[in-house]
């Protein structure tokens, strides 16, 4: 079969090629997918380059995240059977989805809606997966108010569509261009970064949570906002690492902490709960998320590349947000 593979650490894919490998075994808690679809995700860049403490295959395919068809299933599983339509997220420590056929957990996998098209469930898995694992963290009741940055990204229109789905008032910061989608699908206010500052437009006490996918100062001043909480995915808390599959060495915690000091210490000061996101592989957990916006889920169109293509000119970083066709 074919697969891109990782040949050695390398910047933007450098490394990345296709290969001619033979399919893997399948152990008795794990699923053999046909594969249909996978995205090409910014840290699936960062995993090809070389990640602390985490131990390479030889040879490693790239890829954390994708949708296909069952075509075998081991002794020990039973919630699903062959030619079950899946999609699924992997541990930063067993990547590998960018292949025609793949061996996978049982347990990282859900069943996809029938009105979610598999060609395009392989863009949606992990982008799903940490909206709705973010905001089911904030502890929300209908009504609440919630800002969410970055709206229109991949992350951002997941939690644009979980947030209207357990009825929420949703704020989100995006530009005009996206002004259309993100009214079809429900947004409250939208704030037109490029024109409007959002922490000058809204008063401190006006969201009762904020979702973070930007980091760095829109951080900063959305804690000055005075959300009751608080997650985003710039917040790195070593302590959650261990959800993405990764033990990380002291120095590297310690690291961490003190890059985060700044925002832990004004999050303190404005006693805002900041809560650091970290993705890990959860079947249950991304079906319920599936469940629960399957009825309103409205797809975006997306940019896609094939396997051959992938052949033929390599991957690079003008191919991130692609959903890779197989």
């Amino acid at each position: 079969m074919k697969a891109i593979i990782r040949k050695k650490a390398g910047k933007n894919f450098s490394s990345m090629q296709v290969e001619q490998i033979a399919p893997a075994p399948l152990n008795s808690d794990e699923i053999r997918v046909r594969m249909h679809s996978a995205r090409i995700n910014p840290v699936d860049m960062d995993l090809m380059k070389g990640f602390p403490s985490l131990k390479y295959k030889n040879p490693q395919i790239g890829g954390i995240d994708g949708a296909g068809e069952v075509m075998e299933i081991g002794a020990e599983v039973e919630r699903f059977k062959i030619g079950d339509a899946i999609f699924f997220y992997r541990l930063f420590s067993d990547i590998g989805t960018w292949a025609e056929e793949i061996v996978i957990k049982a347990a990282y996998c859900a069943k996809l809606s029938s009105n979610i098209n598999i060609k395009d469930a392989g863009a949606m898995a992990l982008p799903l997966l940490t909206a709705y694992d973010s905001i089911q963290q904030l502890n929300s009741k209908a009504g609440d108010t919630i800002l969410i940055h970055g709206i229109a990204g991949g992350v951002g229109f997941q939690a644009l569509q979980v947030a209207k789905a357990l009825g929420l008032k949703v704020i989100g910061t995006a530009s005009d261009r996206d002004a259309e989608i993100l009214n079809q699908a429900g947004i409250d206010r939208m704030i037109n970064y490029k024109e409007e500052n959002f922490h000058e437009v809204l008063k401190p006490g006006e969201v009762d949570f904020i979702f973070d996918t930007l980091g760095g100062a829109t951080l900063s001043q959305s804690i000055s906002l005075k959300p009751k909480r608080l997650v985003s995915l710039h917040y790195v808390d070593p302590a959650n690492m261990h959800k993405a599959g990764v033990q990380l060495p002291g120095f590297m915690k310690w690291l961490m902490n003190i890059m985060m000091g700044k925002f832990r210490r004004q999050a303190q000061s404005h006693h805002v709960q900041l809560i650091g996101q970290v993705t890990g592989a959860n079947g249950p957990l991304l079906q319920e998320a599936v469940y629960l916006i399957k009825d309103s889920y409205l797809q975006r169109d997306q940019r896609s590349l094939t396997l051959s293509e992938v052949e033929a000119n390599g991957l690079s970083e003008k191919d991130l947000g692609k959903t890779l066709i197989f």
